[in-house]
């Protein structure tokens, strides 16, 4: 076990407590420990490159907490009011859409292993971002409330379009594969 796949494994254990504290209106740890996560995101990512200490293990386990993290954190505060419901259907829409592909692969019998879009890093970057400026927005600090509640709605939009080009960049690459894997038959 190396230390970007335990700081993963951290990330995914805090959720569970970051989602207890969006559901309890405790805003201001919620943020903190989100922060916290969403830098650890990076931080993961950065030092296995840096490092050499990419695995097939984090390869699961990072989508896998970054999913868990995100989606539950941005339906919660969806849920508490503060993020549309129309943002909620295209993200969960399309984590669903992705998962969906794996699994009828894995039907088929095909072997897919799709690596991480540039447009997803991007997507995932602004969600987490998203979701920063969402809890700054609710904590309401009065010199940043103007700047924060525009980039907030700016950033509403940057995440429906990025979250459905990622979408629709993941399909392509799904419907390419799966296509290689019927010609081959």
């Amino acid at each position: 076990m190396n230390l970007p796949n335990i700081i993963t494994i951290s990330r995914i254990l805090l959720t569970p407590y970051i989602v207890w504290l969006i559901l309890s209106e405790n805003y201001v740890l919620g943020f903190i420990f989100f922060l916290i996560s969403g830098v650890s995101d990076a931080l993961d990512g950065f030092i296995a490159k840096s490092f050499n200490q990419q695995t097939l293990l984090g390869s699961y386990l990072d989508p896998i907490a970054d999913k868990f993290l995100i989606v539950s954190s941005i339906v919660l505060l969806g849920y508490n009011g503060h993020v549309p419901i129309w943002l909620i259907i295209i993200i969960v829409s399309r984590d669903i859409a992705i998962f969906g592909a794996v699994i009828i692969s894995w039907m088929l019998g095909t072997n897919l292993r799709i690596e991480p879009l540039i447009i997803s890093k991007i997507n995932t970057f602004l969600q987490i971002f998203y979701i920063v400026i969402t809890f700054i927005v609710i904590l309401n600090n009065q010199a940043l409330n103007e700047l924060t509640t525009s980039i907030h709605g700016t950033t509403t939009y940057l995440i429906a379009i990025s979250t459905i080009l990622s979408w629709m960049s993941y399909l392509k690459v799904w419907l390419i594969n799966v296509n290689s894997v019927n010609k081959n038959y």
